[in-house]
């Protein structure tokens, strides 16, 4: 028996409509096209599917066993459309995220690579911004996720935190910075200088009131760009503080130069990043979105795999 989806959608909407004239102008096929398809399925199907004597569309016994399954059809024929539809726009879709200035530096453009190596065909778009932008887009949905500092979103149950890997963070300066030279610097001498930082999560800014003895912490100089805000270094004599990827990526191009402060406290000698994949805890996300995020947590473990490797060498 061969069954044709578009003569089985024939039958069905002239059992819905009741009539030849109103199923054909449904199916937008003319009366005689709309019969010819109908006796077709009859001719597959070996039997009469609607009794001729009667003016309705009234069904046979053959009609009848033959309904539930043309619109089982009909349904798999909508479902395989949308997967269809989904894997092609899997290939070729637009994923958009927002991202911190500090992940930006290193993990984020690893990640795009990586993914655009498997997926040549979609579009990626991220935005660098700070924690409270981010935020807000993911509150309106303009992002379905960011990957930013963790420190609030892990006290918001609305959020899903993915953790990535830590990394230590220190105080740098530019290479003719007067405290350069110097092989350890106390905190006294670090803060006679102005402080140049993207926005500060809570976690930092505190550590960084504590050790000037202020309520709170704001810099002398905040942007969001890490090459521009690392770029101002060579200009001014402030100073500021990297991750471990900032620091690699900048330390030559920006003449960048570690800090060694002999009288930090200890919250501070054990300051690490707190960089996670925030998403809607309940938000279902797109194939593309999830392939993203998975890729973005491969290139995080594949990095830190890479740093145990070199340690073990050394």
């Amino acid at each position: 028996m061969h069954l044709d989806f578009r003569q089985l959608r024939n039958f069905v909407a002239l059992v819905e409509y009741g009539s030849f004239n109103r199923a054909a102008e449904a199916v937008c096929l003319s009366q005689s096209a709309f019969s010819r398809s109908i006796q077709a399925l009859e001719q597959s199907v070996g039997h009469p599917l609607f009794d001729r004597q009667s003016k309705l569309a009234t069904l046979t016994l053959h009609g009848q066993t033959l309904l539930p399954y043309a619109r089982r059809f009909q349904e798999l024929n909508v479902e395989l459309s949308s997967q269809m539809r989904e894997a092609e726009e899997a290939q070729t879709g637009e994923v958009t995220f927002g991202c911190g200035p500090a992940p930006a530096a290193r993990l984020i453009p690893a990640a795009v690579g990586a993914f655009h190596r498997s997926m040549p065909q979609a579009k990626v778009r991220f935005q660098i911004d700070n924690w409270f932008t981010l935020h807000q887009a993911l509150n309106t949905q303009h992002f379905p996720f960011v990957v930013a500092d963790s420190w609030q979103a892990e006290l918001d149950p609305q959020l899903r935190v993915q953790p990535l890997s830590p990394q230590r963070c220190f105080f740098i300066c530019h290479a003719d910075h007067p405290l350069a030279q110097q092989d350890t610097v106390s905190v006294q001498a670090l803060l006679r200088y102005p402080f140049a930082a993207p926005y500060l999560p809570p976690g930092v800014r505190k550590v960084l009131a504590t050790l000037s003895q202020q309520q709170d912490f704001t810099p002398a100089i905040q942007c969001d760009h890490v090459y521009a805000l690392l770029s101002t270094l060579a200009c001014t004599h402030a100073i500021s503080f990297a991750s471990e990827d900032g620091f690699a990526l900048c330390q030559h191009s920006h003449r960048l130069v570690k800090l060694e402060i002999s009288d930090l406290p200890e919250e501070w000698r054990l300051m690490q990043t707190r960089f996670a994949i925030i998403s809607p805890v309940h938000a279902a996300q797109p194939p593309l979105v999830e392939k993203m995020i998975e890729t973005i947590l491969h290139a995080d473990r594949q990095h830190q795999n890479q740093l145990l490797a070199q340690e073990e060498g050394s």
